[in-house]
C-alpha cells in the first residue's frame, strides 16, 4: 500500500532556504551513463539558491555548473528506496566513505528529475508490453535472417548521426570491429577500394 503524502510536504508559498543548504555541500554524484563497473563518481559541491528556484551542481574538477529546476524534481528517495549504480557499493566500502557502520543506501540520495510525467495510461501500456516483448523466448532463439535484421535495426537506430540523417563510416567501422583493430584495417580498406567504383567519404 502506497503511503499517504503529508499535506504539510507542499507550499502555496515561495520557498524559504535554510542557510546551511544554501552552502555549498560535498557530494559524489554518478552519472546517468555509468553503466559498467569500475564507477567513479563526480566530486561535485550542491546547493540550493536563496529564493529556491534551482539546485546547483558545480563540478570540482571541470569546474561546471549544473542548474536543476527544482519544480521539475518528481521524487526524492535515500535508504533503502534509493537506485545505486554498478559499483557503487564497491567503491563505499573500498574508499571508506562515510561513517563504516552506516549502510551504503543510508548515505545515498536519488533525484527523480524530468520536465514530464508519464500519464498513467501510458505508464501502464509501457510497463506491460515491454515485459511480454522482453520475455518473447523468439528473441533469444532468432533464425539467421532475423539475426541480421537484428543487426540492420541496431545499424539504422543506433549509429545514424540525427542532424545530418545519415550514418558516418566510422560510426559503422565501430560497430562491426568492436574494437578489434586488425578487422578495422580490413574493413576500411574494402572500403577504400569499393570507393574506386563508388566515390565515399569516410564521414558520409
Amino acid at each position: 500500500m502506497a503511503a499517504r503524502v503529508s499535506n504539510r510536504l507542499f507550499s502555496h508559498k515561495l520557498n524559504e532556504v535554510p542557510v546551511h543548504l544554501q552552502t555549498p555541500t560535498f557530494a559524489l554524484k554518478w552519472c546517468e551513463e555509468i553503466k559498467k563497473p569500475p564507477a567513479v563518481p563526480i566530486i561535485v559541491n550542491l546547493s540550493i539558491d536563496s529564493k529556491g528556484f534551482y539546485l546547483i551542481c558545480v563540478n570540482r574538477v571541470k569546474k561546471e555548473v549544473e542548474c536543476f529546476d527544482l519544480a521539475l524534481i518528481h521524487d526524492t528517495r535515500t535508504g533503502s528506496q534509493v537506485s545505486l549504480p554498478q559499483g557503487g557499493v564497491e567503491y563505499f566500502d573500498q574508499n571508506h566513505i562515510g561513517l563504516l557502520d552506516v549502510p551504503v543506501t543510508s548515505k545515498w540520495l536519488t533525484i527523480y528529475y524530468g520536465n514530464t510525467f508519464v500519464a498513467s495510461e501510458l505508464r501502464i501500456e509501457w510497463t506491460e508490453k515491454l515485459f511480454q516483448l522482453g520475455h518473447n523466448q523468439i528473441l533469444r532463439n532468432l533464425s539467421s535472417l532475423d539475426c541480421l535484421e537484428k543487426i540492420h535495426s541496431k545499424i539504422i537506430h543506433g549509429l545514424i548521426d540525427l542532424d545530418k540523417r545519415k550514418i558516418p563510416v566510422r560510426n559503422l567501422v565501430q560497430f562491426l570491429c568492436k574494437n578489434n583493430r586488425d578487422s578495422s584495417k580490413n574493413i576500411i580498406k574494402a572500403i577504400y577500394l569499393s570507393a574506386t567504383i563508388h566515390p565515399l567519404g569516410f564521414y558520409d
